[in-house]
C-alpha cells in the first residue's frame, strides 16, 4: 500500500510482531498498511497470534493457549500517527500487565538499554499515568472519561476493533465480564467522533460549581443567622464610621486618664510611675511587625515563582503542540521535488535514494527523526504534568499566606492601639482612681473587637454574595454550552451513523444470495447500548449470516474511519470471525474479497488483520498473506 496515502489522526498501523521464547522468537513477522492475512489451518494457533497482537497493544487477556502460556514476552513495532514506537508486554496468567514503550523501531528497541524504556502500569496510580494514557497521547487523543466507568482505556476501545471467536456472535462488542450500556456507548460515541470530552468536563465543573453554590449559600445562611439581631445596615461603611467614633472616645477617655495620672502622680508622691506595661506593648507590636514582614517575603517570593512557572508552562504547551505538528509538516516538507536548484537554477540530476535529501543528497534518517519526535513528546508530557502539579500546590500555598497575613495584620493593629493608649497613659502603681476610665476603654476596646468581627463579616458576605453571582453566571454559560455541544455531537453521530450503515448496506448487497433479507436491505441498525444489530428492524437465528451481519458492521467502521476524519477510530481492524460459526468457504471468500477490494479504494492509511483457513485464492499472494502458512506440524508458534 502506498506510504503517502493520507494520514488521518489517530491512525495505529502494526508495522512488526515478534513473541519470545527465552532468548529465542517464537514468532516474528512483519506487517503493512492494508489488508494482512495470517493463513494456515484450522486449530494450527491462528487465533493465538491475533490474541497476542491484541495483548500486545493493550488489551486485557488472561485465558492463554497451552502454546502461548510456553512463551514470555510479545513485542509490537507501530506508528502511532506516522510515528514509530514499540510496545512490550509479559505474558501472563495475571490480569492488568504494564507495558513498556520505546521511541523507536524493533531492531532499535532489542539493543537499547532498560533505561531508554518507559514503563507504565496498566492503571493510573498517583502521578504515574497508564499506558492508555500514554498511547493516546502518542495518538493525539484527549482523556476519556465516563460518569459510570472513570477512564476509558485501550482494551475498551479495542473491544469495536477486534472480532474474537469466544464473543456472543449476535453482539457489536467483544465480550466483557464487567460491562454496561453506558460504557459500551460511550466507546461507540467517542470512536464515532461523537463524544467531546468538553461536555464531560462541564459536567464535571458543573458538579463543582453546584457544590460551591451549595456551601456559598449555607454559609451566608450562617452569616444572616449571626447577624440577626443587628438593627443597623451592614455597610463596611457604616463599620468604618462606628470604629471612626469609638477610637475618637478612646483618645478622649486616654487623654482624661493621662490628667489622672498626673493629678495622682503630684497628689502622691509615693506613688512609682512603672513603664512595664509600655515596654510589653512595644515588644507585641515589632513582634506583630516581624511576622508580618516574615509572610510578606514569602508571598512576593512565591508570587515570583508563580509567575516564572506559568511562563515555563506556556513555553512546554507551545513545544508540545509544535513536537505534534513536527512529524506532519517533516513528512510534506520531505515529499518537495525539486527540477531546479533554487539558488542557480541549474537542472538538478534525478533523485533516486528515499534516504538521502532531494536537494543536497545528504543522509537522511526519518525513522531517528520520528523516534526522537516520541521520546520527546512523552517527556514534555511528563514535565507539564508535573509541572502543573506543583503550580497547583503553589497556588494553595499563596491561599494559606494571605489568609495568615490577614490574621496576623489584625493582631499588629490591635497591638498598636494597645501601645498607643500605654504610651498616653502611663501606669502607676496607684490606679484605684482610674477604674472608672479604664472600665470605659476596655468596653470600648471590646466594642472595637466586635466592630472588627461585625468587618470580617461584612466582607465575607460582600465576597460571598460576589461568588454566588459569578458561580450562577458560570453555570449558566457551562449548560449553555453543553446544550450546544451536545447539538453539534448528535449532528456528528449522526452523519457518521449514516456512513456506516451505507458501508454496511454495500457488504450485505453483494454477499453471495444466502440471505434474502440481505440483498433487498435498505436499513442497518445498530444500539452501542443494546450491543445489538439488525438490518430493516429484523435480527437473525442464522449464525453464519450473523457473524456476517456482524463481520460486515465492524469492516464498515474502519472504512468509515478511512474515508471521514472525524473519525476517533484507530483505522485498524482484527477479526478472527471471518469464517467463523459455520460460515461456507465460498461465502467467507467472497467476504475477504470484498474488505481486499474496499480496503484497496480507501485513499487513508489503515490497517485491517484477518485469519483463514479457507482463503480466497486472489488473495492468495505474498502482498496480502503474512509469512508461512501454518499447519498442524508447524504451527504459528515455534516453541516445539
Amino acid at each position: 500500500m502506498n506510504s503517502c496515502m493520507t494520514l488521518f489522526k489517530p491512525t495505529l498501523i502494526i508495522r512488526e510482531v515478534a513473541v519470545y521464547r527465552g532468548a529465542s522468537y517464537a514468532y516474528r513477522e512483519s506487517l503493512h498498511a492494508g489488508v494482512n492475512i495470517i493463513a494456515g489451518e484450522n486449530s494450527s494457533g491462528k487465533s493465538t497470534i491475533l490474541s497476542l497482537i491484541v495483548y500486545g497493544l493493550g488489551a486485557d487477556i488472561s485465558n492463554w493457549s497451552e502454546q502461548a502460556q510456553l512463551c514470555d514476552r510479545v513485542s509490537l513495532e507501530v506508528e502511532c500517527n506516522g510515528n514509530v514506537a514499540t510496545f512490550s508486554r509479559l505474558i501472563s496468567a495475571k490480569s492488568g500487565q504494564p507495558m513498556e514503550i520505546f521511541a523507536g523501531s524493533l531492531e532499535q528497541a532489542e539493543k537499547a538499554s532498560v533505561s531508554d524504556w518507559m514503563r507504565f502500569p496498566y492503571r493510573t496510580s498517583g502521578e504515574r499515568e497508564s499506558f492508555s494514557q500514554a498511547v493516546f497521547n502518542l495518538l493525539a487523543l484527549p482523556e476519556l472519561q465516563t460518569d459510570t466507568s472513570g477512564k476509558l482505556t485501550l482494551h475498551q476501545l479495542l473491544r469495536l476493533m477486534y472480532s474474537d471467536q469466544l464473543s456472543a456472535v449476535d453482539h457489536i462488542f467483544r465480550d466483557e465480564n464487567f460491562d454496561s450500556p453506558q460504557l459500551r456507548e460511550a466507546i461507540g460515541r467517542f470512536l464515532m467522533g461523537a463524544y467531546d470530552t468538553d461536555i464531560y468536563a462541564n459536567q464535571l465543573r458543573i458538579r463543582e460549581l453546584d457544590k460551591e453554590l451549595a456551601a456559598v449559600d449555607a454559609t451566608l445562611r450562617g452569616i444572616y443567622a449571626l447577624l440577626a439581631d443587628v438593627n443597623h445596615s451592614l455597610t463596611l461603611e457604616w463599620a468604618t464610621a462606628e470604629r471612626r467614633n469609638i477610637e475618637e472616645q478612646l483618645i478622649r477617655l486616654g487623654e482624661e486618664a493621662s490628667q489622672a495620672e498626673v493629678a495622682l502622680y503630684e497628689e502622691d508622691g509615693e506613688d512609682v510611675i512603672s513603664l512595664e506595661p509600655q515596654r510589653r506593648a512595644l515588644e507585641a507590636v515589632r513582634a506583630a511587625q516581624d511576622e508580618l514582614a516574615s509572610v510578606d517575603q514569602q508571598i512576593e517570593a512565591l508570587r515570583f515563582e508563580r509567575a516564572d512557572s506559568e511562563i515555563f508552562l506556556a513555553t512546554l504547551r507551545r513545544k508540545i503542540d509544535a513536537l505534534r505538528d513536527s512529524a506532519t509538516v517533516a513528512e510534506a516538507i520531505s515529499e518537495v521535488e525539486y527540477s531546479w536548484c533554487p539558488a542557480c537554477f541549474a537542472t538538478l540530476s534525478s533523485h533516486d535514494n528515499p534516504h538521502t535529501c532531494r536537494l543536497c543528497k545528504a543522509p537522511m534518517d526519518e525513522e531517528r527523526m520520528r523516534r526522537r519526535v516520541v521520546g520527546q513528546l512523552n517527556e514534555l508530557l511528563v514535565q507539564h504534568k508535573q509541572s502543573t502539579s506543583v503550580q497547583a500546590d503553589r497556588d494553595r500555598e499563596l491561599k494559606e499566606l494571605n489568609d495568615r497575613r490577614a490574621s496576623l495584620f489584625a493582631q499588629w493593629k490591635d497591638a498598636a492601639a494597645r501601645l498607643r493608649t500605654a504610651k498616653r497613659t502611663p501606669q502607676s502603681e496607684a490606679r484605684q482612681s482610674l477604674a472608672t476610665l479604664n472600665e470605659q476603654i476596655g468596653y470600648l476596646r471590646r466594642e472595637l473587637e466586635e466592630i472588627a468581627r461585625q468587618e470580617r463579616l461584612i466582607s465575607k458576605l460582600d465576597t460571598l454574595s460576589t461568588t454566588k453571582a459569578n458561580v450562577t453566571a458560570e453555570l449558566s454559560r457551562l449548560r449553555d454550552m453543553n446544550e450546544r455541544l451536545a447539538a453539534t455531537q448528535q449532528e456528528r453521530l449522526s452523519n457518521a451513523y449514516r456512513r456506516v450503515e451505507r458501508e454496511t448496506l454495500a457488504l450485505l448487497h453483494h454477499d453471495l444470495p444466502r440471505q434474502d433479507s440481505f440483498e433487498k436491505a435498505k436499513s442497518v441498525s445498530f444500539d452501542f447500548k443494546r450491543d445489538a444489530i439488525s438490518v430493516d428492524g429484523h435480527t437473525y437465528s442464522s449464525a453464519s449470516s450473523t457473524i456476517y451481519l456482524k463481520n460486515a458492521l465492524l469492516s464498515s467502521f474502519l472504512a468509515a474511519a478511512a474515508e471521514d476524519p472525524g473519525f476517533r477510530h484507530f483505522r485498524l481492524l482484527i477479526l478472527d470471525t471471518i469464517e467463523d460459526k459455520g460460515m461456507e468457504p465460498e461465502r467467507s471468500r467472497n467476504f475477504q474479497r470484498l474488505i481486499a477490494e474496499r480496503s484497496a479504494s480507501l485513499t487513508a492509511r489503515h490497517q485491517i488483520i484477518f485469519a483463514t483457513a479457507m482463503i480466497s485464492p486472489d488473495l492468495d499472494k505474498a502482498e496480502y498473506v503474512i509469512g508461512r502458512k501454518s499447519t498442524h506440524a508447524e504451527r504459528t508458534l515455534l516453541v516445539g
